[in-house]
């Protein structure tokens, strides 16, 4: 995937899950002007952020990676 993508993609996501860019910013710690340039493909935003974005909107990176890392178990 572009870089220049994931803002919008995640803008996306948040759109679908009615999650105003407000609350993602006041949940993260980090100005909304910042957020909308994400979300528009205009800027970067640190990597912390992006968990913290990802999070307002239910996924969980950290989570997710490690369950990748996580061989699955045969039952035994």
């Amino acid at each position: 995937m572009d870089e220049s993508l994931i803002g919008p993609r995640v803008a996306e996501l948040a759109s679908r899950l009615k999650v105003k860019q407000t609350r993602i910013a006041q949940d993260c710690e980090i100005s909304r002007i910042s957020v909308n340039r994400f979300f528009r493909g205009r800027s970067e935003i640190r990597a912390t952020d992006l968990v913290n974005v990802l999070k307002v909107l239910g996924i969980d990176l950290e989570q997710e990676i490690e369950r990748r890392l996580t061989p699955p178990s045969n039952g035994y």
